[in-house]
């Protein structure tokens, strides 16, 4: 059966240096990167197959892909630290929705392979990883290949494009991770349904608020379809914001529709379960947020 089929080469550089000089002697193809492997060897007959990709390069043993780097303003991390140990190392510093986001995905033993790297470029799905980080503001060092090896730091955001397609050079590879050590008032972190198994159907919600003599003073909110996009924008954040705690139930229910309209018109072909599950975790959402504003003491 797999007769006609060639093995990839596999190249293993371990560090920078040796990745830029593979690369460049690579410029008619764009070889796989593997990180942690999670993505690539769960896509259905990917490995054999005619259509693979024959030339990969292994990140495991850059030595700089590994490091990890925290001071009283932020925490960076190399693209290969698996988000358990980001977990387990960031767990008195980082905001709590950024741990409870990765305590959510899939188990611990799979949690030890998925690099945060690998997590924020899967092309087959949009990571929750992702969205949460996103309303972070974490930023992501970027090296691209044009003439000669170039770095550059960039928001998060800016390497998605307006549907969560990862839009990064050709040839690019996400070498570190930036997040902002900050506190909040208020964080929320729900998912329903497995992106990687039934992506078709899953949905996730993250928020981060802070609040200001019981009202919402500050706001960022995203909603993550994994087959579909990341939904997030100024309008939604602006009308989080400009909602009085508690809330009614009559208004809760304007804001709701105007939320699933929104989503709906900029994410086509959302399937009912999805639209119910989104309508499920926004209730929780502020009904945990009503409670939380009524026993609200300020800092």
């Amino acid at each position: 059966m797999y007769a006609e089929l060639r093995s990839p080469n596999i190249h293993e550089p371990l560090n920078m240096a040796e990745y830029n000089n593979t690369i460049l002697s690579y410029r008619d193809v764009t070889p796989v990167l593997w990180a942690g492997g999670t993505e690539i060897m769960s896509r259905p007959d990917y490995y054999p197959s005619q259509r693979a990709n024959v030339e990969l390069i292994s990140l495991d043993k850059v030595e700089e892909l590994h490091h990890f780097l925290r001071n009283d303003r932020f925490a960076e991390f190399g693209a290969m630290v698996s988000i358990n140990d980001i977990a387990q190392a960031g767990k008195l510093v980082l905001p709590r929705i950024l741990l409870e986001t990765i305590n959510s995905t899939a188990c611990r033993t799979v949690r030890e392979k998925i690099t945060i790297g690998g997590s924020l470029c899967t092309k087959s799905f949009k990571t929750n990883l992702a969205s949460t980080l996103m309303i972070l503001d974490a930023a992501v060092e970027i090296r691209y290949l044009k003439k000669r090896m170039h770095s550059k730091w960039f928001q998060l955001s800016r390497i998605y494009d307006k549907n969560g397609k990862l839009e990064m050079p050709e040839g690019g590879l996400l070498s570190k991770v930036r997040i902002a050590i900050q506190q909040y008032d208020y964080q929320y972190f729900r998912s329903a349904g497995t992106p990687m198994s039934d992506k078709e159907n899953a949905v996730a919600l993250a928020l981060v608020a802070r609040f200001e003599q019981g009202n919402i003073s500050y706001a960022r909110i995203i909603f993550t379809l994994p087959d579909k996009g990341f939904c997030y924008s100024r309008d939604l954040d602006n009308l989080i914001t400009s909602v009085q705690l508690p809330l009614s139930i009559t208004r809760y229910a304007t804001v709701e529709n105007y939320v699933v309209d929104y989503i709906k018109e900029n994410l086509s072909g959302i399937s009912a379960l999805q639209e119910a599950r989104i309508r499920g975790l926004f209730h929780d959402m502020f009904r945990d947020m009503n409670e939380t504003v009524l026993c609200y003491t300020p800092k």
